[in-house]
């Protein structure tokens, strides 16, 4: 007997489902409306000049920084002077820091000009503009808005349709490095490059425009494609981080603004914008709930290394809320000056302020003692020029306690989380360490016995092997993530982290349901995310959480408790189009994102409506054709509507963009499977599982090997799993029945015991 069967009723699996607005994901998108106006008069042609975004009519009132600045002269001077105030401006003599007379910088054959004319700059960087499509770098593009201004600066063209992108030409402002470079060499002349600057993911109102000026309102009109994005002021004025102020200004007396005494209130204030989040709701204002309008990611695998440390583009909130300072009540003000966000000493000074010999009165528990010391750091002091405090590399806090990565090619930024030195991490997981970030000759084993030598050695109960096991799925890390859960010891962002992890392992678990009361959300975030692995069972846990009152989790249920949605009865299905109401009504204000319009398709097709939710999904693949999740939820979509043979070139496509996504190749082997083809579905398992064993296609892959008359090589595939401690109760369930029917006793009695261990 073969068991083919559960092979195609796996279907239900292969949806991409629910993705997040933060994915990084881009689509060139050439069409002719949303080209800039033709430019052609001599080199540069004629110019239509774009008016500057008009200041809208917020549904607060606000004054400007310069009515701020009035009453409050220090304070407006020293942000007059920060990256703040020159996050964005109108481009201008002293706004603009790069040098537009330069000559031309070549990226491969591909000349980039600048110019300056009458007031205005030009950028001729290619374009995906000429009537045939192809990449012209002569085509000039009018700077609109500079972006930033150190270690470099962007500049933002009008692309019609009041879409404005960062051109992938910057400038380096360091001092005695000035000069154009190019962010995304690659990419030049290839429009369909997901980098490339034409692409959603250099889109300034979506992507960055929240974070640069002051409260932004995206208005992005669906029926005719168009932004109409207002601020109420071009930079991060003073309104952004204490409040709508034109009432105060105008009765100090009787209307206050934010003054961000309280700690949490002045954290999230900071982490509105300096975290990699994911925005649910415009309008934050000091004083709001953080993830009322923002959900930040947890210490998810490619954003952060297993023991927390900075990975990808994560900026800051996310490390800080690791640490013990943050845990003992430090804030960024602590650190930072808070108008002019300067550091508020300078080098080993700024840590020494607090820990010292002298200790500190805020921080009792700080031990007293003198770490800017040779016998601390370990590394000679030697003069360095301009410097404050000469320190060498080693000597300096920030090197073995803040390490940090280069983002958009020269932007150094450090890691938060102020963890000590762990090379044992390094040597068990791989992950970096500040050792060998400095001595890269010298290797993770020799800094573990740097480290031991004169600290002793550190015990392995570090958090990092939980994730490290989750990740990968091994059934070991069950055990440890239960702990973590259940550990007020650790920081609650790590805690969130294993509870989300702990779903594939046991969704039920007491830990993860109570957590769904939590006063933190960010653990409540967590807890329903593991909770929602259960599936139908899952309801009566979450839908208490449909109402909770802060709106990141209660989207985090909706998403959460959507599969299930045809499965529940209708009085449950209208408490929950409440929630649903609420949380379309944000997809389509981000209708402008593929990602949007993907999910928007995942609740219009649990609702049954078929049509909306293809429409959305081809939509979405207008907007960017390698989308994998809108290809692989088409493709499946097509399949459940009886059109199943145009699913193949969807899948075919999702592979080529997506090769080692396990989900992608069980899609494509499902769909071979359907289509007749038994052995070129056992090969594309097999490719995938050559590149990385994984128990949910490893499961597949079995039933396949035996389906196809292979059961050895599904019973070695599946004792393969069972080695590397990958196996579910799914797996081994499968392996008893392979064993019953191979007439192997002794493998059926393993796989009984490996079941009852569970």
């Amino acid at each position: 007997m073969q068991i083919l069967g559960p092979l195609a009723t796996l279907n239900r699996f292969v949806s991409i489902t629910l993705v997040s607005l933060i994915a990084g994901w881009g689509c060139s998108d050439s069409r002719e409306e949303d080209r800039p106006q033709s430019m052609a008069s001599d080199e540069f042609g004629a110019i239509e000049v774009a008016q500057p975004l008009s200041a809208g009519t917020p549904k607060q009132p606000y004054a400007g920084s310069e009515t701020c600045g009035q009453c409050h002269p220090n304070a407006f001077a020293q942000w007059q002077q920060s990256h703040h105030s020159q996050a964005m401006a109108v481009p201008s003599d002293e706004s603009v820091k790069g040098d537009f007379l330069a000559s031309p910088l070549w990226v491969g054959d591909q000349r980039i000009n600048f110019a300056e004319r009458d007031g205005n700059f030009f950028i001729g960087a290619d374009g995906s503009l000429s009537a045939d499509g192809s990449a012209s770098e002569r085509e000039p593009f009018r700077v609109a808005y500079t972006f930033g201004v150190a270690p470099l600066q962007q500049y933002l063209t009008d692309m019609g349709r009041g879409r404005l992108q960062a051109l992938p030409v910057v400038w380096d402002a360091r001092e005695g490095k000035q000069g154009w470079f190019h962010l995304q060499p690659d990419t030049v002349g290839k429009p369909e490059d997901v980098l490339h600057w034409t692409a959603p993911g250099q889109n300034w109102n979506h992507m960055c425009a929240d974070c640069h000026s002051t409260a932004v309102t995206k208005r992005y009109d669906e029926t005719t494609e168009t932004f109409d994005t207002k601020f109420a002021e071009v930079s991060v004025g003073c309104e952004a981080c204490h409040g709508p102020g034109l009432a105060h200004s105008q009765e100090p007396s009787a209307f206050s603004v934010v003054p961000l005494t309280n700690p949490k209130t002045r954290l999230d204030v900071c982490a509105s914008c300096h975290s990699r989040r994911n925005q649910v709701a415009e309008g934050f204002v000091p004083g709001s709930e953080l993830l009322d309008h923002y959900v930040p990611s947890l210490l998810d695998e490619g954003l952060y290394h297993a023991d927390g440390q900075i990975l990808d583009e994560v900026f800051v909130y996310g490390s800080f809320i690791q640490s013990k300072m943050h845990r003992a009540g430090v804030t960024c003000g602590d650190c930072h000056q808070p108008h002019s966000a300067r550091l508020l000493r300078d080098e080993n000074a700024l840590c020494t302020s607090c820990h010292s010999p002298e200790g500190s009165g805020r921080f009792a528990g700080l031990q007293s003692k003198v770490y800017d010391s040779e016998a601390h750091h370990f590394h000679p002091r030697t003069p360095k020029e301009g410097a404050i405090i000469g320190t060498s590399t080693g000597a300096a806090c920030v090197d073995c306690h803040m390490t940090s990565r280069i983002y958009m090619g020269i932007d150094d930024r450090r890691d938060h989380s102020f963890r000590i030195p762990r090379p044992d991490l390094s040597v068990d997981l791989d992950v970096p360490n500040a050792c060998t970030n400095c001595h890269e000759e010298r290797g993770n084993q020799w800094a573990l016995e740097q480290i031991e030598s004169r600290f002793g050695t550190k015990p392995a109960d570090h958090f990092a092997y939980a994730l490290t096991g989750a990740r990968q799925g091994k059934q070991a890390a069950s055990e440890h993530l239960l702990r973590m859960a259940e550990n007020p010891e650790l920081p609650n962002i790590v805690r969130a982290s294993g509870m989300s992890l702990l779903g594939q392992y046991n969704p039920t678990a007491a830990p993860l349901l109570q957590s769904l009361s939590d006063p933190d959300p960010l653990i409540r975030l967590g807890a329903v995310r593991a909770v929602s692995a259960a599936g139908p069972a899952s309801w009566q846990s979450l839908a208490p959480s449909l109402n909770d009152p802060v709106r990141g989790v209660r989207f985090a249920a909706v998403a959460s408790l959507l599969p299930n949605y045809a499965q529940l009865p209708a009085l449950s299905r209208r408490t929950m189009d409440v929630a649903i109401d609420e949380y379309v009504e944000y997809l389509s204000n981000n209708s402008d994102r593929a990602e949007a319009l993907t999910n928007r398709a995942l609740v219009r097709r649990a609702q049954g409506d078929l049509a909306a939710a293809e429409a959305d999904l081809r939509r979405a693949l207008e907007q960017n054709p390698s989308w994998v999740p809108g290809l692989v939820n088409l493709a499946d979509l097509y399949r459940s509507t009886g059109r199943d043979l145009l699913a193949g070139g969807l899948l075919l496509q999702a592979m080529t963009l997506a090769p080692q996504s396990s989900q992608v190749q069980v899609a494509r082997a499902l769909w071979q499977v359907r289509q007749g083809d038994l052995s070129q579905a056992v090969a594309t398992l097999a490719l995938g599982y050559g590149q990385r064993i994984n128990a949910s296609s490893g499961y597949v892959y079995a039933i396949a090997l035996n389906s196809a008359g292979k059961p050895d090589e599904a019973i070695a595939a599946i004792d393969e799993l069972l080695a590397a401690d990958l196996h579910t109760r799914q797996l081994l369930q499968l392996g008893m029945s392979l064993a019953r029917e191979n007439r192997l006793p002794e493998r059926v009695l393993q796989y009984q015991q490996a079941l009852q261990r569970l």
